[in-house]
């Protein structure tokens, strides 16, 4: 369907009138989900006490929607929304200002890659809902407006009260002049027509205090479009987090400016909170966020935007268990809010609760489904969110193979290939950056569960530049595969081949998340020829790669999952222990349950180590009672690896840490 100009919306201006003026694209704009029936989005029930201006019923019910929207981190959708609000009720000048929010840095697109990518000068002339989401453009655009429209609604009741309007006995603000706009849309009363689709708010009052600085802090954020990005932080960024200081101090019970404020500050260290895995705060920004999310939970322990930002201030900390608690609405309070259900496995993960981790991303999985369904051109595959989606089955695998849940990772890692697929990237083949990285997963999980006769029969893409990722992940797997084999020679030939891909340059530029591919490869690089040596029975020299991929892997950027599908202390710790090096193979296992507590694969490896040890006599000087104490852990842990095959989903016999080991070792 061609959409003429005429039936979207446009912004103007017309001289110091600054009211800008939407026309209407039917009853709702493009794209929006329905309001009521059974296909409705639920998204729980919060709602902003108090909202200036939103008396008309549509424009409430829009700005809701719009704001649960905006804390489940459904940006584009929630801007959507507060345009919808602002055709109802055009006064609302606090969704002129979370329009432009929705369009600015948050968490997980921030820096560089935003005002980057985010810069759209060309919107400037184009209506909104024609612009690139995000759009620094359109950002400026509405906080503009909603600084104007304050000084607008002054104007016109400083006037009421010239007027008399607002004699004794009235407040100041509460005149009953209206301006002509509000006139031509009631039925001559003062209240508004109930049968006139198009009808607007009675007479528009002064917005609150409280508004009218959150107002003025988000302005701050916008009112640079093009703004170079390495100037971002000191002339918007930091700016913007300062004039929320400002509002928190003085609206310290609010929960929304709360978020606001306590993401302004992540934003400047987004990903970077912590030292890790010391836990050590990187900043004070950090230590005043902890403060504030802590402060305002004990208030509002249910508010999804205070929950969200605890759990990702959490999970690089040194007591990730902490946010455990902010978790539990993000589980069952938002059901169609796939990101936020989402959100609580980043804890998940960190305690060793693969089964958990699992099933509440398959449970977002679902609720983004609902998403696509109800708004394509928001969650589809083009869309900014599309992204939120992917990691969701990104999540489920990786706790999928590293709980030896094999079915159910393969169906996932299977259904998100067929998704993001080359025809897709042939396409659209501006998504490769960001989405070709997750092309892979079904490839990693095979490897994993050592289907090496399969890995070999899997086609590779017909454009290998193309697809950089899945190309390089098959020719690492093939060569794995053979090297598992037994076929060394042909081993060496497939390890060139993926030698080739990796380090073509396109690698630097597609990322996983926090990581680049480059780097992401350069692991895979070190643990491929490691085991090809060993394979040769070039033990030593095995050992120092494989010790070598367990460097680059801890020295990756912080992420959830990891960008690595497959700790490569499992196979360093499995080979160490099958060459008889039990004591530096205790060791390997024990930092990789630090790193991944509960896993079956760490479970077993460390097992085989204790158990070589005490049969063995290696007990140290501790005698009976060192004896002893091994024996108690062993006990512990089996205890622990019942426990893990008792989930519902793991249906894999894990005997060995890595499936390149020899099974009889254990």
């Amino acid at each position: 369907m061609t959409l003429s100009d005429e039936k979207l919306p446009h912004w103007h201006y017309e001289g110091p009138d600054p009211l800008v003026k939407q026309a209407r694209y039917g009853n709702v704009p493009l794209g929006f989900p329905p309001l009521d029936g059974p296909n409705k989005m639920d998204l729980g029930g919060y709602v902003r006490p108090n909202v200036s201006n939103t008396q008309n019923p549509k424009g409430r019910t829009f700005f809701n929607l719009g704001l649960r929207l905006m804390l489940s981190y459904q940006h584009e959708m929630a801007s959507k929304c507060f345009l919808a609000c602002l055709e109802h009720s055009p006064y609302c000048v606090l969704a002129h200002a979370l329009v432009a929010l929705c369009h600015s840095p948050n968490y997980n697109f921030k820096g560089d890659a935003y005002y980057e990518s985010a810069n759209h000068p060309h919107d400037v002339q184009i209506q909104d809902l024609l612009c690139t989401f995000p759009s620094q453009q359109v950002a400026d655009r509405h906080s503009k407006a909603a600084v104007d429209k304050i000084e607008y609604l002054r104007k016109i009741h400083r006037k009421a009260n010239k007027s008399g309007g607002g004699g004794k006995g009235k407040k100041k603000g509460k005149g009953k002049q209206q301006p002509q706009s509000a006139k031509a849309n009631n039925n001559g009363n003062g209240t508004e027509n109930p049968d006139d689709e198009n009808a607007i708010d009675e007479t528009p009052q002064l917005i609150s205090d409280l508004e009218a600085k959150l107002v003025v802090a988000i302005r701050v954020l916008c009112c640079q479009p093009g703004l170079s990005p390495s100037l971002s932080e000191e002339m918007v960024g930091r700016p913007y987090a300062d004039a929320m200081r400002k509002v928190y101090q003085k609206y310290p019970n609010d929960p929304d400016v709360a978020y606001c404020f306590a993401e302004s500050l992540m934003v400047l260290n987004a990903w970077q909170l912590f030292e890790y895995p010391t836990g050590k705060a990187v900043s004070p920004d950090v230590t005043e966020c902890h403060e504030i999310l802590e402060k305002s939970l004990k208030l509002h322990s249910h508010h999804a935007g205070l929950c969200h930002m605890y759990v990702h201030l959490s999970e690089m900390s040194a007591n990730p268990a902490q946010a455990l608690e902010a978790c539990k609405p993000l589980r069952c309070e938002f059901p169609h809010a796939g990101h936020l259900i989402h959100m609580a496995t980043h804890i998940d993960v960190l305690v060793g609760d693969n089964e958990n981790c699992f099933r509440y991303n398959y449970n977002a999985i679902l609720a983004d489904e609902q998403s696509m369904r109800f708004s394509p051109q928001t969650s589809g595959k083009e869309s900014f969110y599309f992204g939120y989606i992917v990691h969701n089955y990104h999540m489920a695998v990786y706790s999928g193979i590293l709980g030896a849940y094999e079915k159910k990772s393969m169906e996932l890692a299977t259904k998100l290939s067929s998704i993001v697929d080359e025809a897709m990237f042939v396409e659209s083949p501006y998504l490769t950056a960001y989405l070709e990285s997750y092309s892979a997963l079904e490839i990693h999980t095979m490897i994993r569960f050592g289907r090496w006769k399969e890995l070999l029969e899997i086609e590779p893409p017909k454009d290998k530049k193309l697809m950089l990722y899945r190309a390089a992940s098959i020719k690492f797997a093939r060569s794995l595969a053979l090297a598992a084999l037994g076929d060394i020679a042909e081993a060496r030939k497939e390890a060139d081949r993926f030698d080739s891909i990796r380090k073509q340059p396109d690698a630097e530029d597609r990322i996983l998340h926090n990581n680049s591919v480059a780097d992401l490869l350069a692991v895979d690089a070190a643990m491929l020829r490691g085991e090809i040596l060993y394979r040769e029975g070039k033990h030593d020299q095995a050992f120092v790669l494989l010790r070598t991929a367990v460097k680059l892997q801890d020295d990756l950027n912080y992420d959830e999952p990891w960008g690595k599908m497959q700790p490569t202390r499992h196979a360093l710790g499995g080979l160490l222990l099958e060459q008889g090096h039990v004591g530096e193979a205790e060791e390997v296992f024990r930092k990789d349950l630090l790193f991944h507590p509960r896993n079956p694969w760490g479970i077993v490896g460390l097992l085989g180590c204790l158990k070589k040890k005490l049969g063995g006599g290696c007990c140290g000087s501790g005698g009976a009672n060192a004896e002893k104490d091994v024996s108690a852990e062993i006990s512990e842990l089996e205890e622990q690896l019942t426990t893990c095959r008792k989930s519902d989903y793991m249906d894999f016999d894990v005997v060995v840490a890595c499936e390149c080991c020899k099974r009889e070792t254990n």
